[in-house]
C-alpha cells in the first residue's frame, strides 16, 4: 500500500514538472497576434512575473502533497467501509436515520452536537452595546494609532488598490439603459486602458452586462478580453449573472443565477472564477460562501455589515475569518472571507479610516470633473513638486488600515456605482495613482509595496503571509444590517411583496419546466433542448436569474425599473411554460411522430398570468351538454409520488371526476364568492384528490351532469354566512344557504387529528391538535412611520412610528362565510385591506398538515401603513425564535430589548417557527416576508408596506406601485416528544425544520401542475406517464435537473443537483407514517431515472462549468445538509 502511495505521489510531481514545462513553452508561442516578433521588455517582464507565480505555485503545490499524504495515512488507519442502506419510512424508531449522519458515512452535522467556532454571530451581538459613539474621522470607529517601526526592509506593508465598477442591473434605471447609456462605455474603455499598460488591473462582477457588451464585440476585442484575463489584468469576480440580494432570495434562485453566470464564463471565456465580491447586498447569509464554495471558489469578500459588527471584530483584528455553516463540526463548509472595515464601498471609505482624506485621492472629483467632495477638500493632480506630501498622506491611511487586519497586506477598493464611465476618469484615476505608486516604491525607507491588483491577488498575497488555520473560525449571518444610528434595513424584506410572490412562481415554473425537458431530452426528444425551446428556457433563466439582483427581488428599486422587472417575469413564466407545455406534449403524444411544432401550444396552465400587475387567472372549465367531459393533466415537479387536493373552476355545479382508469373519484363542489353577500353563477371550485407520480403526467376527466344524476361520490359544499341579515340570491346548487344575522365561535375540521377553532370575529382563535386543544390567536396589526422633522420608513428601512403597532379590524363587523364538505373545509371573511382565508385539506398529502392561510392583500387605499399578520400563543419560547436562510437552512435567533422594533424584524424567505418543550408552531411561506416574534408566543409576518417617502438610501421615492398580492401560508403546530435523545441543544445556533414543516415549505414552492388540453390536437395522448423506477425518499431533493453543454465539446448532459436536508425528528405525526424517509441518504443514480440507465456518471461542480472524474460507484450517500451535483452523459462512441 505504502509502495503504492509513494508511486502515486512520484507520478503526480513528474507530471507536475512537465505541465510547467509545456506551460512556459506555451507561454513564449501562443503570444497574442501581432506579438510574436516583439518581445519587448514588458513582455519578458510578464514572463519573469508568470515564472515566479509558477514557482510560488510549485512550492503551494508541494505543501498540498504533504498535507495529502498526511491525509492519506489517516484515512487508511480510520477508513469505515459504507453500509448497504435501506429505505425506510418515518416512525419513531427510525428517527435516528435523519438526524445522525449516515451509518458509515464521515459526515460533519449531528443534530445533538454544538459545533465550535471561534466567533459566534449570535453570541456576539449578545456582547454587543449596540452604542454608536463618535469616534472622530472614523464616526463608527476610533483613533487609530500605529508605530510606523513596525514595518522595515523584511516587513513592508503590501497594498493592492483594486478598481472596480458596481453596475446595477437595474435600479434607479431598467438594465438596458444603464447598459446603453454607462455599462457600455466602462466596458468599451476597458479594453482601451488596461491594454495600454500591463500594469493596470480591474476586476467585474456582474455577467448579465457582461454578456450583453460581448456580443456586440468584434473578434479581435474577444481575444484582447481573453488575453487581459489570462495575464491576470482583468479578474471576473463571484461570476453570478447578477450580485443578488442574500436575504429574501431562495437558494436554487441564487444557485440559477451564478450557474448562469459560471456557464457564460466557461463556454466564452474559459474562466472560472476564484473570489467571491458581494458589495452591495443589504446584509449577508451564509447560504452564497456556502454555494460559492462548492463551485470551486476559495474567498469571499463582504461590505454591509452592521456597523457595531464591524466595530467588534475590527478592534480583535478579526474582519477577515473562515466563514462556516452553522453545522458545520468539521469545518469542511469554511469559506476564507474579508470584511470591508468603513461605512462604504466607495473611494472615500475604502483606503482609510478619514473619509476626508480618502476623497482627496479619488480623483475623479478633480474640479471640472461633475463629482465632488463633501468634505470641501478637492484631490490635487500628482505632480513632482507634490508628490511626496499627497504619496505619505495616502500612505498614513494605508497604515491605518492595516492595523485592523492581521497581515501587512491591505486591499484598498477604488471605485463606486457606475464608474470609469469616461476615459478621463480611467486616465485620472490610473495616471495619478500610477505616479504615488512609483514614488512610493522608489522611496524604500517607506517600507511599502504597492500596485495595482485584483481581488485574488490580494487574497493570494494574504494566503502567502499567514497560514488559513491562524485566522478565526465565524458561524451565523449577518442580519439584520444597519448602516447607522437605529436605521436597520428591515423595510425591504416585505416591500414590493406582488413581486416577490412573482418570483417564487416563476422559480417553481423554470424549474419544473427544465426537469421535464431534461426527461423528455433523455428518451430521445432533442427538440426540446435546441432552437428555439432551448432559447425560450435561456431567456427565461436570465430573466430570472436577473431579478435575484440586489435591486430586484428586495422591492427597491424605481418605479419604472420594478415594471421592467415584472414584464420580463412575466416573458420569462410564458417561456417557462410554453416549455412545459411542449415537453408533455412529447412525452404523451402518440403515436411518437419524428417531429413537431415548436411553437405550438398544445395545453395551457390552470393559471396563467396575461400581465404584469396580474395575481394570477383561473382556467373556467366549461361544461355542458357541448362539452360533456374535459381532461385535465396533472404534472408532478418532485422526485416522488404525491397526493393532494386539487382545486379547478368550472363552469357548473353538476360534475363529477374520474381518474385515466374510468373511476370515479370523491369530489367537492363550493361556492365561488364574488363580494362579501355575493355568490357566483357561473363559476365553482371543483375539489378533489389527486395523485400524480414523481416527475410524472397523470389525467382526470371532468363529466358534465344532467341535474338529477348526482352520484355519491359527488358533494355540495354546506354553506353558512354569519354577521348579516343580506338576503343573498341563491345560485344552481346551493338553493339552500344557512345566513345568521348574529356571528358566534365555530370550528372546522378535517381529519381526527386537526381542528381550527375561529372566534365572532371570524378570526383564528385556537388550533386543536390529537386531543389538546392550543390557544392560537390571529390579528392583523399595522405600523405607522415617524413623525416630522425624524427620519422615515422607506423601501430599504423599517423606522415605525412605535415599538408595539395597533391591533386593527377588531369592530367585529365582518361578514363571515363558512364552507364545508368532505374534501375541504373553509373560513372566508373580507377585511379592510384583506381577503382572508383559512382552509383545513381533508389530504393524506403533506396539504393535510396544518392550516392554509391565504391573504389577498390591497393596501392602495392608505398613507405610510405597514400591516402585518400576528399570532399570539401560550408556546412559551421567551426571546427565541428562528427563521429560515434563504430556504436552506435554519438559524436561531433572538429578540434583543436593546434593539429597536426595526433590529429585531428578519428575513422569512421560507418558513419560520417558535417552541417550547411541548410544542412548535410552524409557519411555511409561499413568497419571502420580513418577521419577528416581539414577545414570548408570538409571530408577526409584515403583509405590505406604503410609504410616502425616500428613505434616504439612494432611491429617491417612497413605496407607492403598491398592487393587489395574494400571499400564501401553512401554518402547522406540532406536538413534540417528550425527552427526546435527538433534540437540538438549546444553546445550538441552528434550528431544525420538522418533516411536517419541510413538507409543507416544499409543497408551497414546487405545487402540482395543472394543464388543460387544447380542443383539437394533431396526435392522441397517453394517460399517463412515470418516468422514476422509484420514488426518492421525502428528505432527500432534487434541487434541480437540466441540460447542459459538456465541456470541450462533448455534446450534452443532464445536471442533477441533490440536497439531503436535516430534520428535527422528535415530532410524531401519524399522517406521515406511510412517507420513506432516507438512510444515509442514499440513491442509487442507475436506477433512478428510466432511460439514463447506461449513461456514465460523472462528479461536477455546483454549477456544472467542469465534468469531474467518472463515479467509481452508481450508489452515492449524502450527509444532512449536503448539496450533491452530479452529471449524467452519453459514452461518446
Amino acid at each position: 500500500m505504502r509502495t503504492r502511495r509513494t508511486m502515486a505521489i512520484l507520478g503526480v510531481g513528474l507530471i507536475l514538472a512537465c505541465c510547467v514545462m509545456i506551460y512556459l513553452m506555451m507561454d513564449l508561442i501562443l503570444l497574442p497576434p501581432g506579438q510574436g516578433p516583439k518581445l519587448s521588455m514588458s513582455n519578458w517582464l510578464h514572463f519573469e512575473n508568470r515564472l515566479a507565480k509558477l514557482e510560488k505555485d510549485f512550492d503551494k503545490h508541494h505543501k498540498v502533497m504533504s498535507v495529502l499524504q498526511e491525509q492519506a495515512a489517516k484515512i487508511k488507519d480510520n477508513f469505515v467501509p459504507v453500509a448497504q442502506p435501506v429505505n425506510r419510512h418515518f416512525n419513531r424508531s427510525d428517527a435516528t436515520t435523519v438526524s445522525r449522519a449516515g451509518k458509515g458515512l464521515a459526515c460533519n452535522f449531528y443534530a445533538e452536537k454544538v459545533p465550535e467556532v471561534d466567533i459566534q454571530m449570535l453570541e456576539l451581538y449578545k456582547q454587543l452595546e449596540f452604542d454608536n459613539p463618535d469616534g472622530g474621522v472614523w464616526k463608527q470607529g476610533w483613533n487609530i494609532v500605529y508605530d510606523e517601526k513596525q514595518w522595515h526592509p523584511n516587513r513592508k506593508l503590501k497594498v493592492f488598490v483594486v478598481p472596480h465598477s458596481h453596475n446595477d442591473p437595474g435600479w434607479l434605471n431598467t438594465f438596458e439603459k444603464y447598459y446603453m447609456f454607462q455599462t457600455r462605455s466602462i466596458l468599451n474603455n476597458m479594453v482601451t486602458k488596461l491594454s495600454e499598460d500591463r500594469r493596470r488591473k480591474f476586476i467585474w462582477a456582474e455577467i448579465s452586462f457582461f454578456k450583453l457588451w460581448w456580443d456586440d464585440q468584434s473578434k479581435e476585442i474577444k481575444d484582447e478580453v481573453r488575453r487581459l484575463i489570462h495575464d491576470g489584468q482583468l479578474e471576473i469576480v463571484s461570476g453570478g449573472w447578477v450580485m443578488p440580494d442574500e436575504s429574501v432570495s431562495h437558494w436554487i434562485a441564487q444557485l440559477t443565477q451564478l450557474t448562469e453566470g459560471h456557464q457564460w464564463l466557461k463556454y466564452n471565456l474559459d474562466y472560472t472564477p476564484t473570489s467571491g465580491w458581494a458589495i452591495d447586498p443589504f446584509g449577508l447569509s451564509p447560504t452564497m460562501p456556502y454555494l460559492l464554495k462548492t463551485s470551486g471558489l476559495e474567498n469571499l469578500l463582504i461590505q454591509r455589515v452592521h456597523y457595531s459588527v464591524k466595530k467588534k471584530l475590527a478592534k480583535e483584528k478579526n474582519l477577515e475569518f473562515r466563514w462556516r455553516q452553522l453545522w458545520d463540526t468539521d469545518g469542511s463548509t469554511e469559506f476564507f472571507t474579508h470584511v470591508m472595515p468603513f461605512y462604504s464601498y466607495d473611494v472615500p471609505h475604502t483606503c482609510g479610516p478619514d473619509p476626508k482624506v480618502c476623497c482627496q485621492f479619488d480623483f475623479y472629483r478633480i474640479q471640472n470633473f461633475g463629482l465632488s467632495c463633501p468634505w470641501k477638500i478637492p484631490p490635487k493632480i500628482i505632480t513632482r513638486a507634490n508628490v511626496a506630501e499627497r504619496a505619505l498622506l495616502l500612505l498614513d491611511q494605508y497604515r491605518k488600515k492595516a492595523q485592523l487586519f492581521k497581515t501587512d497586506v491591505v486591499l484598498a477598493p477604488l471605485g463606486d456605482d457606475f464608474r470609469y464611465t469616461h476615459l478621463t476618469e480611467w486616465e485620472a484615476q490610473y495616471d495619478n495613482y500610477q505616479k504615488l505608486f512609483n514614488y512610493m516604491n522608489e522611496n524604500r525607507h517607506l517600507n511599502v509595496q504597492i500596485q495595482f491588483g485584483t481581488l485574488s491577488d490580494y487574497f493570494e498575497a494574504v494566503r502567502e503571509k499567514r497560514n488559513l488555520n491562524e485566522f478565526p473560525t465565524l458561524s451565523g449571518d449577518f442580519l439584520t444590517y444597519s448602516d447607522r444610528d437605529d436605521h436597520y434595513w428591515s423595510g425591504y424584506y416585505t416591500s414590493r411583496p406582488f413581486h416577490k410572490r412573482l418570483d417564487r412562481v416563476l422559480l417553481g415554473t423554470l424549474r419544473g419546466s427544465e426537469a421535464l425537458a431534461a426527461i423528455a431530452w433523455a428518451r430521445g426528444n432533442d427538440q426540446l433542448v435546441e432552437g428555439s425551446l432551448a432559447s425560450r428556457l435561456s431567456k427565461a433563466r436570465m430573466w430570472h436569474s436577473l431579478f435575484q439582483h440586489h435591486d430586484g427581488v428586495t422591492g427597491t428599486a424605481r418605479d419604472n425599473v420594478v415594471i421592467d422587472y415584472a414584464q420580463k417575469m412575466i416573458m420569462a413564466l410564458n417561456n417557462s411554460a410554453h416549455v412545459l407545455q411542449q415537453s408533455i406534449a412529447h412525452l404523451l403524444r402518440t403515436p411518437q411522430v419524428s417531429s413537431m411544432d415548436v411553437e405550438a401550444v398544445y395545453f395551457s396552465l390552470d393559471e396563467t398570468r396575461s400581465h404584469h400587475t396580474s395575481v394570477g387567472e383561473k382556467h373556467v372549465l366549461n361544461l355542458g351538454d357541448d362539452k360533456p367531459s374535459r381532461k385535465i393533466i396533472l404534472y408532478n415537479p418532485l422526485p416522488r409520488q404525491r397526493t393532494k387536493v386539487q382545486t379547478l373552476i368550472v363552469s357548473t355545479p353538476f360534475v363529477r371526476v374520474t381518474d385515466r382508469r374510468g373511476r370515479s373519484v370523491k369530489c367537492q363542489v363550493s361556492p365561488v364568492w364574488i363580494g362579501p353577500a355575493a355568490l357566483s353563477a357561473a363559476r365553482y371550485e371543483l375539489s378533489f384528490l389527486a395523485t400524480v407520480p414523481g416527475f410524472g403526467i397523470t389525467t382526470y376527466i371532468v363529466h358534465a351532469l344532467h341535474k338529477a344524476s348526482y352520484t355519491k361520490e359527488v358533494h355540495l359544499a354546506n354553506v353558512t354566512i354569519f354577521n348579516t341579515d343580506i338576503s343573498i340570491p341563491s345560485i344552481p346548487g346551493f338553493s339552500h344557504l344557512t345566513i345568521l344575522s348574529h356571528t358566534q365561535e365555530f370550528s372546522i375540521s378535517q381529519r381526527p387529528e386537526l381542528s381550527a377553532s375561529f372566534g365572532k370575529s371570524g378570526l383564528l382563535k385556537a388550533l386543536r391538535v390529537g386531543n389538546s386543544m392550543f390557544p392560537v390567536h390571529l390579528d392583523f396589526v399595522k405600523y405607522g412611520t415617524r413623525g416630522s422633522g425624524k427620519d422615515k420608513s422607506g423601501a430599504y428601512l423599517f423606522l415605525p412610528d412605535k415599538p408595539e403597532p395597533d391591533v386593527v379590524f377588531m369592530d367585529g363587523r365582518a361578514i363571515i362565510h363558512l364552507v364545508t364538505g368532505p374534501i375541504l373545509s373553509r373560513v372566508f371573511l373580507e377585511l379592510p385591506h384583506v381577503r382572508h382565508t383559512c382552509t383545513l385539506f381533508n389530504s393524506p398529502g403533506s396539504d393535510g398538515l396544518g392550516l392554509h392561510i391565504f391573504n389577498e392583500v390591497d393596501i392602495t387605499e392608505t398613507q405610510n401603513y405597514e400591516l402585518a399578520m400576528r399570532f399570539n400563543t401560550d408556546i412559551a419560547s421567551s426571546d427565541q425564535f428562528f427563521t429560515d436562510l434563504n430556504g436552506l437552512n435554519i438559524i436561531r435567533r433572538q429578540r434583543f430589548p436593546k434593539l429597536p422594533t426595526q433590529g429585531n424584524y428578519y428575513p422569512m424567505a421560507a418558513s419560520a417557527y417558535i417552541e417550547d418543550k411541548r410544542v412548535r408552531l410552524t409557519i411555511a411561506t409561499a413568497q419571502p416576508l420580513g418577521v419577528a416574534s416581539m414577545a414570548s408566543g408570538q409571530l408577526e409576518i409584515m403583509q405590505d408596506r406604503r410609504l410616502l417617502q425616500d428613505d434616504n438610501r439612494g432611491l429617491g421615492q417612497g413605496v407607492m406601485d403598491n398592487l393587489l398580492t395574494n400571499h400564501m401560508f401553512t401554518l402547522i403546530l406540532e406536538k413534540k416528544e417528550t425527552n427526546c435523545p435527538f433534540a437540538v441543544p438549546t444553546n445550538h445556533p441552528a434550528g431544525l425544520l420538522s418533516l411536517s414543516g419541510h413538507l409543507a415549505s416544499e409543497e408551497l414552492l414546487h405545487p402540482i401542475v395543472t394543464l388543460h388540453p387544447h380542443n383539437s390536437l394533431p396526435f392522441n395522448l397517453h394517460a399517463h406517464f412515470s418516468p422514476l423506477r422509484y420514488d426518492l425518499p421525502v428528505d432527500l431533493s432534487i434541487v434541480s435537473l437540466r441540460v447542459f453543454p459538456i465541456p470541450e465539446g462533448a455534446g450534452k448532459g443532464v445536471g442533477m443537483v441533490l440536497h439531503q436536508s436535516a430534520l428535527d425528528t422528535c415530532f410524531n405525526n401519524s399522517l406521515l407514517r406511510h412517507l420513506n424517509v432516507s438512510d444515509a441518504g442514499e440513491v442509487d443514480l442507475t436506477k433512478l431515472l428510466n432511460d439514463m440507465e447506461d449513461w456514465t456518471i460523472s462528479k461536477a461542480p455546483l454549477t456544472f462549468h467542469n465534468v469531474g472524474p467518472s463515479l467509481k460507484s452508481p450508489v452515492v450517500n449524502l450527509c444532512p445538509h449536503q448539496i450533491l451535483p452530479i452529471l449524467f452523459h452519453k459514452t461518446q462512441s
